[in-house]
């Protein structure tokens, strides 16, 4: 899944789903520390987005629904500009820390670089919710179902390979392996592949985030294996790098024995699936209704909750979904 180097390289996105709030009263962070008086915290009027992945094509579709979701819930939430840049990120993070904001979710590029951040916020009596992964300091996490989308993904390419090329697919896998995201969803399409078609030839695993990046990956190892025939990415901008590679070697777009798939569709993605195109499938949920979490985890918090950790269920996304084109329209489309 999602990567930022060190020095400010890309990285991608996640999101979450939607939660029943319940509980009321003050809580106490679980996190302070052995020997730290724990903070009593309250209600949540003021929220923090950090999502440093601000160059991907899904951040401008999921800041409206955050934005409406705050307004709706009756609070403010306000929004980092890390600029895909980890330094940055720690920056704004270090900033807001002496602000009024009661509550920060925070996708962390680097989790080790923030887990003394995590620490600060949760010690200043503000709530931690770390998006897409897992802190040691954190109040509540938001996930979807990493691994397992990552497995429907494998296992529907396997099964496809085996019903439409004989199981004699030579496939590129396009991983994620800097964040846990990426190395869970990672594990998923190799598992997957393995329990469907455990004799199909992978021919490289490459690293790739952005469509920029899974353009040059997969042109790179088209020029050495110009018989790839299945392309999957952890991340599902790099499919799009991937899928324009593949047409740029002179692959028709409606190739039947060619398959690409990728994990959080882009619009550009579910329209070649809707068009009859070689982009064939993807794991996708209801970027409205995960979203929305932002603000409900937070809220719920504030409220009292303490088991408002949230892991969304994931479906398997191909051009036969009734849903597709609210999938679209959902991203912009």
């Amino acid at each position: 899944m999602p990567v930022m180097k060190k020095t400010g390289a890309a990285i991608t996105l996640a999101v979450a789903s939607s939660l029943v709030l319940a509980g009321c009263g003050t809580t106490t962070s679980d996190s302070a520390g052995a020997g730290e008086a724990a903070v009593e915290r309250g209600p949540v009027d003021k929220i923090l987005f950090d999502y440093p992945f601000t160059a991907l094509p899904v951040y401008g579709a999921i800041v409206p629904i955050i934005e409406a979701r705050a307004a709706e819930m009756g609070v403010t939430v306000e929004f980092t500009n890390d600029d895909m840049d980890l330094a940055k990120q720690v920056t704004n993070l270090t900033t807001y820390l002496s602000s009024d904001v009661d509550a920060v979710v925070s996708f962390p590029a680097d989790p080790a670089s923030l887990e003394s951040i995590a620490r600060d916020y949760m010690h200043a009596g503000k709530y931690w919710v770390t998006y897409g992964g897992d802190l040691d300091n954190q109040d509540a996490t938001l996930q979807f179902s990493f691994e397992e989308s990552g497995r429907q993904l494998g296992e529907y390419a396997g099964t496809w390979a085996l019903e439409n090329l004989d199981g004699a697919a030579k496939v590129l896998i396009i991983e994620d392996m800097t964040i846990q995201i990426g190395q869970e969803r990672t594990k998923g399409i190799l598992d997957g592949l393995a329990a469907t078609a455990p004799d199909i030839e992978i021919v490289s695993q490459q690293q790739a985030v952005t469509p920029d990046e899974g353009l040059t990956v997969t042109s790179a190892v088209l020029a050495q294996h110009p018989d790839v025939n299945i392309v999957l990415t952890a991340v599902g901008d790099a499919a799009q790098g991937a899928y324009q590679a593949l047409v740029a070697s002179g692959r028709p777009e409606n190739d039947p024995n060619t398959f690409v798939g990728g994990l959080d569709p882009n619009v550009f993605e579910l329209e070649q699936m809707k068009a009859g195109n070689f982009f064939r499938a993807s794991t996708y949920f209801s970027i409205v209704e995960l979203v929305r979490h932002v603000i409900d985890i937070p809220i719920a918090l504030g409220e009292g909750k303490t088991d408002a950790s949230v892991d969304v269920p994931v479906s398997l996304v191909t051009a036969d979904d009734p849903n597709l084109d609210q999938y679209i329209a959902e991203l912009g489309g």
